[in-house]
């Protein structure tokens, strides 16, 4: 692929902002002492100002106000904040406490999970592939769920919450931005009502530059990666790539949780991310395969439609 078309199709933003948030444990880990929520808080708080001109900047027509007017998206977009502020506060919270193997075996599991609520919410129909890379998933969780020594909680919540998330925005028809501007605006009441009932608690009023800094910055480190990311999808021409690159994430949280962080990986989590891995591969490749035939598909259409009748 030359350079120009890396960049001009959009996989150059794509994976970007997949590199970012995979490395985004290393910011968190300057947070030594500071509560999950206080964290999650400010940075709904300090990402709306940046979320508008994001908007602004992308020259997004704003249609946020109108979304959230409508009670049926209200509702979709209610529920859909929800899930993206429960994996939001439980990222936060395994990234902070020394939990980065188990947050990357749920973004690892998340799409697969996102498959099989599909086909039990929308009647979806799982591909022979589809259904063996999820029956390896399923093995590898069940594993670590019986081998480990605690229950894996945190997988569970972020892999539901996440999987719901996706399930349920396939279902609004909204942009990426507005989408997120929508549900950042739903989550300003409940970080508001979080730091006055915490008020002469939390670290920002405890006059401390440096973790004040830090939490400001939670909000570039939240609005960059998704800016690329919208950039990026809207030039990418094969939606498959993007099934693909999704892995590069959790694949940095685990080389960062083993390599860096010294986090334990012993047989029994090895053996949980190695079926996980097979079956990840088994859904990439699948992936690959229907784009494909949906191309080949699409280029037979128009040859019929060019073709002249006599």
């Amino acid at each position: 692929m030359q350079r120009s078309n890396f960049v001009q199709g959009g996989l150059l933003w794509t994976t970007s902002a997949y590199i970012i948030w995979g490395l985004s444990p290393l910011f968190y880990q300057y947070f030594n002492g500071v509560e999950a929520m206080e964290i999650f808080a400010l940075r709904v708080l300090c990402s709306v100002p940046l979320m508008a001109a994001l908007l602004w900047i992308t020259v997004t027509p704003i249609r946020v106000f109108k979304l959230l007017m409508d009670p049926k998206t209200f509702s979709s977009l209610f529920i859909s904040t929800i899930c993206i502020s429960t994996s939001w506060y439980l990222n936060t919270w395994g990234t902070t406490n020394g939990q980065v193997l188990m947050v990357s075996l749920a973004y690892f599991l998340t799409p697969l999970i996102s498959i099989l609520i599909g086909v039990l919410y929308l009647r979806e129909r799982l591909t022979p592939l589809q259904f063996i890379a999820l029956l390896l998933c399923a093995t590898g969780f069940l594993y670590a769920c019986i081998s480990l020594d605690s229950f894996p909680w945190l997988t569970i919540g972020i892999t539901l919450a996440f999987g719901c998330y996706g399930v349920i925005k396939k279902q609004v028809r909204i942009d990426t931005l507005n989408g997120l501007a929508a549900e950042a605006l739903l989550m300003v009441p409940f970080a508001l009502f979080y730091l006055i009932g915490m008020s002469g608690q939390t670290h920002w009023e405890a006059n401390e530059d440096s973790v004040r800094l830090l939490l400001m910055l939670t909000a570039p480190m939240t609005i960059l990666p998704l800016g690329l990311f919208a950039f990026g999808v809207a030039r990418t021409k094969n939606i498959s790539t993007i099934a693909v690159l999704q892995y590069i994430e959790p694949t940095l949280y685990f080389l960062l949780a083993v390599f860096l962080f010294g986090e334990a990986i012993d047989t029994g989590r090895l053996a949980t991310f190695s079926l996980v891995w097979v079956g990840f591969t088994v859904f990439s490749i699948d992936a690959i395969r229907r784009a494909k035939l949906a191309k080949f598909a699409g280029n037979i259409g128009l040859e019929k439609q060019k073709k002249p009748l006599y």
